[in-house]
Parts: C-alpha cells; sequence; structure tokens
C-alpha cells in the first residue's frame, strides 16, 4: 500500500516500520504492563479497528503514521493480554497446555490473516479490504 500510495522505497518502509515499533515498544513497557490484561486487549482491538477504517481512506502521509501509530497500540496491547488471560483461565498445572494452544492457535492467524487480506486487497481494493477487516474486528 505505501507503495501504490505514495512510491515508498526500502527506507520509508523501514522508518514507518521502525516507528511502529518505538511506540509499541513504549506502550509496553510504559503503559501495557500496568493496566489490567482485559482493558489491554480492549484497548487494542478498538485502536485496530479505527487504524483500518483509516487507512482504508489515508491520502497523506501523515494520516498514514496515525493509523500507524494506532497499529502500533494493538501490537503493544493485543498478544500481551490475551496470553495474561489465557494463563489466568488455566489451573497451576495446565497452563503449558492451555498456553500453547494459544500460541498455536495465535500463530495460524498470523498465517491465515496475511494470505487472506493480502488476496481480498489485490481483487477489491484497499477500502473494501480495510472495512472489511475492522468491521471482522469489531464483530
Amino acid at each position: 500500500m505505501t507503495y501504490d500510495l505514495f512510491q515508498y522505497e526500502s527506507r520509508q518502509t523501514g522508518t514507518l516500520l521502525g516507528f511502529i515499533g518505538f511506540v509499541a515498544f513504549l506502550l509496553q513497557g510504559f503503559v501495557t504492563r500496568r493496566i489490567h490484561p482485559l482493558r489491554a486487549v480492549q484497548a487494542g482491538v478498538l485502536s485496530l479497528c479505527l487504524s483500518f477504517f483509516l487507512l482504508g481512506r489515508v491520502n497523506s502521509e501523515k494520516m498514514l503514521y496515525v493509523g500507524a501509530a494506532l497499529m502500533a497500540v494493538t501490537n503493544a496491547t493485543v498478544v500481551t493480554g490475551l496470553t495474561s488471560l489465557a494463563s489466568f483461565e488455566a489451573g497451576v498445572g495446565e497452563r503449558g497446555g492451555k498456553l500453547g494452544n494459544h500460541r498455536s492457535w495465535g500463530q495460524v492467524g498470523r498465517a491465515l490473516g496475511p494470505l487472506t487480506f493480502c488476496s481480498l486487497y489485490w481483487w477489491a481494493g484497499r477500502e473494501t479490504t480495510y472495512q472489511v477487516g475492522g468491521l471482522g474486528m469489531l464483530g
């Protein structure tokens, strides 16, 4: 998308990804560990919905970076929060199995999500893809 919209090259893409990582680092280090895991997950999912709706309509680099910052909130909160919640649900003797199962399903999502949405992006376009993603997160 960044290449299609702004003709980004490797350096600009790396800068954007570095920005996402830095924002996520700050949030995870100073905010996420201080709030309840359920609130962290809720904030992350809401942030991702907003990010998707924004990225579907992005028309400037400023909007792109706002959307990226919202995605960074998700990166910093959701996986950590869900892992904590999964560990709360498991007894002491079953934590390894429950957390392993949780991580396995996360990997399935990380594999199928990009495959599905990249296909949708090239078939239906940017706006439709991000709208579907945002609505899916709300559902």
